[in-house]
């Protein structure tokens, strides 16, 4: 299971039509991480350390994140084109 949601991220990013670029841009990481997690070298362990911590506090991953100030990831790339459906 966790092999194929990593692998997922790339189709994912194909079918929004986004580039590798846009989404490190609007993730604020470096373009060589986006290919690992497409690449599922970083992703898998990314999943896990995320499935643990929702372990450990009882909670879904979505309550590990607060939404930032300036409205967020998807805010960041609602700005990129194309446009996004998020």
């Amino acid at each position: 299971m966790r092999e194929n949601y990593v692998s997922r991220v790339g189709k994912l990013r194909q079918e929004k039509g986004l580039t590798q670029r846009q989404i490190a841009e609007a993730l604020g990481v470096d373009v060589s991480t986006v290919r690992n997690w497409e690449k599922s070298r970083d992703g898998v362990k990314m999943f896990v350390r995320v499935a643990k911590l929702c372990d450990l506090f009882d909670c879904q991953p979505t309550d590990l994140y607060e939404e930032e100030k300036d409205g967020g990831i998807g805010n960041r790339l609602s700005h990129t084109n194309p446009p996004l459906l998020l």
